[in-house]
């Protein structure tokens, strides 16, 4: 397509779309003559991905160049599987009202104050008006359970310690996420995408609970050895040391 026709699909001038090929956002077009040049539904596709990125999720290019150069621009095209979200949220969203977090803190003995750092840790989010999601209460009930049993603030156990198992999920959500996009999507409708992702997300749910409980316990067959290592080295040492 040329650049007029370019400009009409996007939505965006002529003179923007030149300042992204200046500055790597875009590839040069093809070009047969030299006053002359072709654009490619890659060129109308970026441009799409671009705007939604800025106006939708407020990323400045500089991001978005990173994104792209990143070789991960296959997720964020609006054309694959746009659906998506809604048909796993329609699936996954267990049914419930939100309910304001604080009270529900309280109607469950929890304590604001570690209400508030939970929140600060990223743990949970609650919307604008302070309510929360139903998957979010869940979250919030199994941080006060464990509080109930012992893994309390005066032991040591702080809201931050919650966060860095946020961030590893986060993490693991991005890369799993991605790869998605990047190895089913190319190849499947949005149905058979979605009955896929809902499986997976199951089927990595318990996978990770597996591996982290088998961590734990060779960790502590680990800590075993080298506790009875320990006693008898200093054993050892004691009965080979000279008399006094």
């Amino acid at each position: 397509m040329r650049m007029r026709e370019l400009e009409r699909a996007s939505g965006v001038s002529r003179e923007t779309i030149r300042f992204y090929i200046r500055e790597g956002l875009l590839p040069e077009p093809d070009r047969t003559h030299r006053n002359s040049a072709t654009y490619s539904e890659e060129h109308l596709a970026r441009l799409i991905t671009i705007r939604r990125l800025k106006d939708e999720r407020f990323l400045p290019l500089s991001v978005i160049r990173t994104l792209f150069a990143g070789g991960q621009q296959g997720w964020l095209e609006p054309q694959m599987l746009p659906e998506i979200d809604h048909l796993l949220r329609a699936r996954l969203d267990a049914e419930g009202e939100r309910v304001n977090a604080v009270e529900f803190a309280m109607a469950n003995d929890g304590d604001p104050d570690h209400l508030a750092d939970t929140i600060a840790a990223g743990v949970i989010t609650p919307a604008t008006d302070g309510t929360i999601s139903p998957r979010d209460q869940r979250i919030l009930r199994l941080l006060m359970e464990a509080a109930k049993i012992g893994f309390t603030r005066e032991r040591g156990y702080a809201d931050a310690d919650m966060g860095r198992i946020a961030a590893v999920m986060h993490e693991l959500a991005d890369l799993e996420v991605k790869d998605f996009f990047a190895y089913v999507a190319p190849h499947v409708g949005e149905l058979e995408a979605a009955d896929m992702a809902e499986r997976g997300i199951g089927i990595l749910n318990q996978l990770m609970a597996e591996i982290f409980t088998r961590e734990v316990l060779t960790l502590l067959s680990e800590r075993r050895r080298s506790a009875n290592d320990n006693l008898t080295s200093s054993a050892t040492a004691a009965k080979d040391a000279p008399a006094p």
